[in-house]
C-alpha cells in the first residue's frame, strides 16, 4: 500500500511539469504569431496612416525585436563569468529598447485611435475644412496597433513582476551566504 502513495505522487509532478511545459511553449507559439502578424499588419498598411506615419513602422519594428533581441538574455553555462555578465548586459538592453519603443508607440497610436474611431471623425478633403482632421489612418490598422499596444504594455507589466521577484530571490539568496 505504501509504493502506489509516492507513485501517484511522482505522477502529479511529472504531469505538472508537462502541463508547464506545454504552457511555455503555446505562449512561445502565440507571442511569435503576433510578432509576425505586427510584421505583416505593418508592411501590409506602411502608407496607409498620414495621421500618424510611424505607427506602421512601430508594428514592424516591435515584431522584430523581440526575435532580435530574444536569444541575447539567455545564461550561458560556461565557467567565464564575463560572458555570463556580457549575456545579461544585452538582455537588459533588449529589454530596455522593447519598453523604450513600447512607451513611443504608445505615444503614437492611443491618441490617434481615439480620434480616428470617434463617431464625429471627419477627414479633411477639399471640401470640407472646418470640423475635420488633417490625415486618416486605416481602421483595421489603427485597431490592431492599440491591440497589440495594449496587449505588449500587459506583458511588459508581467516581465517587471517576474524580473522584480528574480532579483528579490537573488538578494535573499546571497544574503544567507
Amino acid at each position: 500500500m505504501g509504493k502506489g502513495k509516492g507513485d501517484g505522487l511522482e505522477c502529479c509532478k511529472v504531469c505538472g511539469a508537462a502541463a508547464c511545459c506545454c504552457f511555455v511553449l503555446l505562449l512561445v507559439l502565440a507571442l511569435a504569431g503576433l510578432g509576425i502578424a505586427k510584421i505583416v499588419m505593418g508592411a501590409v498598411h506602411l502608407h496607409d496612416c498620414s495621421i500618424e506615419y510611424l505607427i506602421p513602422i512601430w508594428l514592424i519594428v516591435s515584431g522584430c525585436a523581440p526575435i532580435l533581441f530574444g536569444g541575447m538574455g539567455k545564461q550561458s553555462n560556461d565557467e567565464d563569468g564575463d560572458s555570463n555578465m556580457c549575456a545579461q548586459v544585452c538582455g537588459a538592453i533588449g529589454f530596455l529598447f522593447n519598453l523604450s519603443w513600447l512607451i513611443c508607440g504608445s505615444v503614437w497610436v492611443y491618441p490617434n485611435y481615439n480620434t480616428v474611431t470617434a463617431d464625429d471623425f471627419v477627414q479633411c478633403t477639399a471640401n470640407i475644412t472646418t470640423n475635420c482632421t488633417e490625415g486618416n489612418c486605416d481602421k483595421s490598422l489603427i485597431t490592431f496597433a492599440f491591440a497589440m499596444a495594449t496587449l505588449d504594455w500587459i506583458f511588459m507589466g508581467l516581465w517587471i513582476v517576474i524580473i522584480g521577484c528574480m532579483i528579490c530571490r537573488a538578494c535573499q539568496g546571497s544574503s544567507r551566504a
